[in-house]
């Protein structure tokens, strides 16, 4: 039985399911940064002038929290130097000239059965192969399963897709059933459990029916249709609505049993294992008011920003914002050449008709996000600390525990910037924490030395 959670708001989701996935061309060069997960980033294992294959490893880092990445495409390497990052920056990448033969690199060969029944050799492959939260977080999905080992009783899969816009689960569900089943059955083995719950929000009907006909107790997976809630795909919610634990401010799921893992995820997982393939490419939904139609679009890691956009027709008007992700939790992109990466799971190109914020907006004290945060938090007093540059009782408030879906924001009459003002507070802290780190460790030398 699905639980609900506090809150929680429900948008125009401005979703378009039936539009078909439409196959990117790669472009006549690919960017890959070498850091596309949260971690150690990688060091590239190529240099300018090499030959290189589809799929072949080009950077990695030996470090336990990081996720090689590898070409996706064949060609040659014609720079290896830092190029805009879709999350900002410069980050060194490799660039690779396209030579539209996709060479595959055959390194990762199909597992055997055996292996894809023995924990460590799916654990080594998930690894190998890149394989990342591709809900959007990208934390290295080995180490996340490796980590709840023993420590986990519950394995939730995420289909709640609840941002709008976003489509590229829902169609995984629908074009690759068997495979996405095949592929939560190896995170369920890899975790050492013996049931993963395939936690869905029901304006999914018709993939939820497509999965129970694959009769998904076999490989271990219960579907569990959800409330259509957002933000129901937040890892906190996900927890709350398959098991009724509730994972507390400050707390994560693995804190009470459970581990959460992204339909992407799994389908990647399953591409790694049964067919050898790393992670190179996704769908990415492609919309807003500045494109002339949403578009689904299978595309290359390392696809810059504007090639994506020509590739899917174009704009009818020059964007003001490109946001990635969703349009509730995602961010802004910088830059047209910026590449898409594993954590992509859209590029939403508005134009100031989308742009809703006024000036000097003022609180009217309505209480309305009081009754959607769904961690019970009080977001009309967070702002008003975080606008007196209160430490103390923005700490005393949970500022901090915070994770930015922006409910509070979108219910909010008066349009005030709370998401932002409280994402900027969780970075006022980072800093502040560290100028203190700072000065005692200055204390500590100045009293050895003195000493």
């Amino acid at each position: 039985m699905a639980h609900s959670f506090h809150g929680g708001v429900h948008p125009d989701y401005c979703k378009a399911p039936e539009v078909p996935v439409t196959v990117i061309k790669p472009p006549p060069q690919v960017v890959i940064p070498m850091i596309q997960h949260i971690g150690a980033p990688n060091r590239p294992l190529v240099q300018k002038g090499e030959k290189v294959t589809m799929g072949q490893k080009i950077g990695e880092n030996p470090a336990p929290v990081s996720a090689p990445v590898h070409a996706s495409v064949s060609g040659t390497v014609v720079a290896v130097e830092p190029r805009p990052h879709p999350l900002g920056d410069m980050v060194m990448s490799v660039v690779i000239e396209n030579d539209y033969l996709d060479t595959p690199c055959t390194e990762l060969a199909p597992m055997t059965p055996e292996q894809l029944r023995e924990p460590e050799a799916i654990l080594e492959r998930i690894r190998e192969a890149g394989v990342v939260g591709m809900g959007g977080a990208m934390f290295p999905t080995s180490f996340k399963i490796r980590g709840g080992i023993g420590k986990v009783d519950k394995l939730i899969i995420n289909g709640a897709e609840c941002e709008p816009y976003l489509n590229g689960d829902h169609l995984t569900m629908l074009a690759h059933p068997e495979e996405l089943l095949k592929g939560i059955e190896l995170v369920r083995i890899a975790g050492g459990l013996d049931k993963a719950y395939y936690g869905i929000e029901k304006n999914k009907q018709d993939a939820i029916d497509l999965l129970n006909s694959f009769h998904p107790e076999q490989y271990g997976v219960e579907i569990v249709p959800e409330e259509v809630k957002y933000p129901q795909g937040a890892e906190k919610m996900q927890v709350k609505a398959i098991t009724g634990r509730e994972v507390k401010p400050g707390g994560i799921p693995s804190g009470v049993g459970a581990n959460v893992v992204s339909t992407r995820t799994c389908f990647a997982v399953y591409q790694a294992c049964y067919i050898g393939k790393p992670v190179i490419q996704r769908i990415v939904t492609v919309a807003g008011s500045a494109m002339k139609a949403p578009v689904n679009a299978l595309t290359r890691v390392g696809t810059p920003f504007g090639y994506l956009a020509e590739q899917c027709g174009g704009f009818v008007k020059r964007p003001r914002k490109i946001v990635l992700g969703g349009p509730m939790m995602g961010i802004c992109a910088t830059s047209f050449d910026a590449p898409n990466i594993k954590g992509t799971a859209g590029v939403l190109f508005f134009t100031e008709k989308e742009d809703k914020n006024i000036e000097e907006p003022s609180c009217i004290r309505c209480g309305k996000c009081l009754t959607v945060c769904p961690m019970h938090l009080e977001p009309v007093f967070m702002y008003m600390y975080y606008s007196k540059g209160d430490y103390e009782n923005m700490a005393k408030y949970h500022i901090t525990d915070c994770f930015e879906c922006g409910s509070c924001a979108y219910n909010c009459p008066a349009r005030m910037p709370l998401t932002h003002a409280f994402k900027t507070a969780k970075l006022m802290f980072q800093a502040k924490a560290a100028n203190e780190k700072a000065r005692a460790e200055a204390a500590a030398r100045r009293e050895e030395s003195a000493g």
